[in-house]
């Protein structure tokens, strides 16, 4: 069975947030679209809004769902719903990530991105040309 993972795209002067997991972490060290599971009960916004405020310290308004993706990682698979959210603020208190960076779309890959996260990174650079 699929377990419904939400993550954030967050736009912002033409760039987009990624966020890097800290040493921690599962899958530390890489980069990915912040965001996490959905609880029993949650949309992919409830969840993305609840999330963004738990990992990084900040209030959010999320949006339409952009794409989903499904990913079997050795654990089980999930289906990661990309979220368009726009953040009330940009100061961000770090839990599970020890760095963030606003990219453009195009330099997305060039990080090393959780292989969940790819697919979304492709159609986000799709979408901008």
């Amino acid at each position: 069975m699929k377990e419904p993972v939400a993550a954030a795209v967050v736009h912002l002067n033409g760039k987009i947030l990624i966020a890097r997991r800290a040493p921690h972490q599962k899958l530390a060290g890489m980069w990915e679209f912040p965001g996490g599971k959905l609880e029993r009960g949650e949309t992919p916004q409830d969840c993305i809004t609840r999330e963004l405020r738990e990992e990084l310290g900040v209030e959010s308004v999320a949006g339409e769902i952009l794409t989903s993706t499904t990913y079997t990682y050795p654990g089980g698979m999930i289906e990661l719903i990309a979220v368009r959210v726009d953040l009330q603020s940009t100061q961000f208190v770090l839990q599970v990530h020890d760095l963030i960076e606003w990219v453009r779309p195009h330099e997305l890959l060039r990080y090393d991105l959780a292989p969940a996260d790819v697919p979304i990174a492709e159609e986000i650079i799709r979408a901008h040309g």
